[in-house]
C-alpha cells in the first residue's frame, strides 16, 4: 500500500483474507516466522508488538463479539488509547477531550453516555470504529465491518468510512464478501484463492 490507498480485499471463505489481515497485527503466530514489512520497516527489527499496534486500528466481528463490557460508549472509545478491552487506565483529560471529539466525528455523540451493551448492533459497531479511530492510527484495518448490519447502520458506516478516508490521516484495508458494501473511497481490491494473490484491480474513484 502507498500514501493515499484504500485496499479492499476479496475472496471466498478459506482464500486467507483474515489471515492476511492476523498477520498485519500480529495476532498470528506465523507473524513472527514470516519476512513482514510494516510502515516502510521489517517486522522484528527493534519495534514492540506495541509500537505496531498504536499505528493501527482495528475493528473485527470477533472483536465485537468480544467487546461486551459495562462500559459506557464513551469509555470504549477511550479504550482505543491503549488497545484494551475494557478501561482500566485513566486517560489524560486531553486523551478525554479527543475521544469526544471522535465520537462527534462519527456523529454519535449523543450516546456517549449510554451503556455500550444497551446500544444496538449497528450503534456499537460505530462506537467501536471511534474507538479504533480515536489515536488516528496509520492503518485502520476492518474485517466484515458490514457484517450483521441493517440496511440504515450498514449505509452509515460506509459514509464514516468515506469520511475517515477523506481525512486523509489513516488508510484503509477492508475485507468484505458482498462489493456493494465497499465505501467509495477503495482505489483497489487484492483478490485472494486459496492463500495466493489471484488478481489486483485498481479503481477509478467516485467523487465522494
Amino acid at each position: 500500500m502507498h500514501a493515499g490507498q484504500h485496499w479492499a480485499i476479496a475472496g471466498p471463505n478459506g482464500a486467507g483474507k483474515t489471515t492476511l489481515l492476523a498477520l498485519i497485527s500480529g495476532d498470528h503466530l506465523q507473524a513472527y516466522a514470516n519476512v513482514i514489512h510494516l510502515f516502510g520497516r521489517r517486522r522484528g527489527s527493534g519495534e514492540s508488538i506495541w509500537d505496531i499496534k498504536k499505528q493501527i486500528g482495528l475493528v473485527t466481528p470477533h472483536f465485537h463479539a468480544g467487546y461486551q463490557k459495562r462500559l459506557t460508549a464513551f469509555e470504549v472509545v477511550c479504550s482505543g488509547w491503549f488497545d484494551s478491552v475494557g478501561l482500566y487506565r485513566r486517560c489524560s483529560q486531553t486523551q478525554a477531550e479527543q475521544a469526544r471529539q471522535e465520537l462527534a466525528a462519527q456523529e454519535i455523540e449523543q450516546l456517549a453516555d449510554r451503556p455500550f451493551d444497551h446500544l444496538s448492533h449497528g450503534q456499537q459497531r460505530l462506537v467501536l470504529i471511534a474507538r479504533a479511530m480515536v489515536k488516528h492510527p496509520t492503518l485502520l484495518i476492518l474485517d466484515e465491518p458490514c457484517a450483521g448490519l441493517d440496511a440504515e447502520h450498514r449505509q452509515a458506516v460506509l459514509e464514516q468510512l468515506d469520511t475517515i478516508a477523506a481525512r486523509g490521516r489513516s488508510q484503509l484495508l477492508y475485507v468484505t464478501h458482498h462489493p456493494d458494501e465497499r465505501p467509495a473511497c477503495i482505489t483497489h481490491t487484492l483478490k485472494l484463492e486459496a492463500g495466493r494473490v489471484a488478481g489486483v484491480r485498481e479503481h477509478r474513484l467516485s467523487v465522494i
